[in-house]
C-alpha cells in the first residue's frame, strides 16, 4: 500500500488544528478523587507474562504513541500520560519521578519506529531516555499506544475501489514487525513495557456517525469502517502476541467510555479530561502490579 506520509499527517493534525480554532477539545471537568495505583483494582491475568517489577526510587516514565497519548482533547494537556505519572509520584517512595512523553498527532506505528519527514523516531529517543534512566540508577517504565493511524491510513489510502485483504495482510504484518522491534529494543535497553491494545474506533462518536466522519475523512464508507472495527481487534491480537513472546504485560483500552459524549472531547475522536481519566485507570490497574 503506498501513501503520502503528508497527506496522512494532515488527516489527523488537520482534525486537531480545525479544534483549536473552532474552540473543540474542550474537557468536562475532572471530578474524584486523585489516581492512585494503590486505589485502582489490580486486573486479574492468571495467564499474564511474569513481567520484572520496577524496584524502589523513582521512576522515569515515556510514554510512546500518537495523538491519544499526547493528550488531544484534554484541556489541563495532562491526558492518561500525565494521569499516570501523578499516580506514580504520589506513591511512597515514588517522589521525584519523571515523564517523558513523545506522543505525536498523526503518527503510525512506522512513524513511531522510523520517524517522519525529518522529526526523529520516537523509539530511538525513547531508548536513549531509558538508557539515560538506567545508568542513572531509575527505573524505565515505557508505555506502548500506537495503531490507530495504522487503521485510519490503510482504510483512507486503499486502493480506489476499496482496501483490499491483501493490503490488510500487509499493515498488519507491518504493524506486528513494528511492536516487536519497539519492545526488542526498548527492554534490550532495560526498560519495564507495557503495551496498549489499540481500541475499536467504530464506537467513538465521530466515526458512529459516517456523515459526522466524512466531515475529516471523506472517502471512508460504513463497510469500510466495519471492516476497521475487525483489524482493530486483529491488531489487538498481534499486540498480545508481541506481549507474550516478550514477556510483557498488555493494557486492554476497549471501554464503555469511547461511545459516552459526555467523556469524549468536542470533536468526538479524542477524549476529555473525564475520558482520559478513565483510560489511566485502564493503564494503573496493570501498572499497579509492577509498582
Amino acid at each position: 500500500m503506498q501513501r503520502s506520509g503528508s497527506r496522512a499527517l494532515a488527516v489527523v493534525a488537520g482534525m486537531v488544528v480545525a479544534c483549536a480554532v473552532a474552540g473543540c477539545g474542550s474537557a468536562s471537568p475532572d471530578h474524584g478523587a486523585p489516581l492512585t495505583t494503590d486505589t485502582v483494582e489490580p486486573v486479574a491475568e492468571p495467564d499474564a507474562p511474569a513481567a520484572p517489577g520496577l524496584g524502589d526510587g523513582p521512576i522515569t516514565l515515556i510514554a510512546l504513541g500518537d495523538s491519544l497519548t499526547a493528550g488531544e482533547g484534554d484541556d489541563s494537556g495532562r491526558g492518561y500520560v500525565g494521569r499516570i505519572g501523578e499516580a506514580i509520584t504520589a506513591l511512597p517512595g515514588r517522589s521525584g519521578s519523571s515523564v517523558v512523553n513523545f506522543g505525536a498527532s498523526g503518527w503510525d506505528s512506522t512513524m513511531m519506529v522510523d520517524g517522519q519527514e525529518g522529526s526523529p523516531a520516537e523509539l530511538g529517543a525513547a531508548v536513549a531516555e531509558v538508557t539515560t534512566a538506567v545508568a542513572d540508577g531509575r527505573a524505565a517504565l515505557v508505555t506502548v499506544l500506537i495503531g490507530s493511524n495504522d487503521l485510519w491510513y490503510l482504510y483512507e489510502y486503499g486502493t480506489p475501489e476499496g482496501t483490499t485483504p491483501t493490503e490488510e495482510d500487509t499493515a498488519a504484518q507491518t504493524y506486528r514487525t513494528n511492536l516487536d522491534r519497539t519492545v526488542t529494543e526498548l527492554t534490550d535497553a532495560g526498560a519495564v513495557v507495557v503495551l496498549g491494545l489499540p481500541d475499536d474506533q467504530s464506537v467513538r462518536p465521530a466515526v458512529a456517525d459516517i456523515d459526522r466522519l466524512h466531515g475529516y475523512l471523506p472517502d471512508v464508507t460504513v463497510d469500510e469502517v466495519q471492516l476497521m472495527s475487525v483489524m482493530a481487534v486483529r491488531l489487538d491480537r498481534i499486540t498480545e502476541e508481541v506481549a507474550a513472546d516478550h514477556r510483557v504485560r498488555t493494557v486492554d483500552t476497549n471501554a464503555a467510555f469511547w461511545a459516552d459524549k459526555s467523556k469524549m472531547a468536542d470533536d468526538g475522536i479524542h477524549p476529555n479530561g473525564d475520558g482520559y481519566t478513565d483510560l489511566a485507570r485502564l493503564w494503573l490497574a496493570v501498572i499497579h502490579d509492577l509498582t
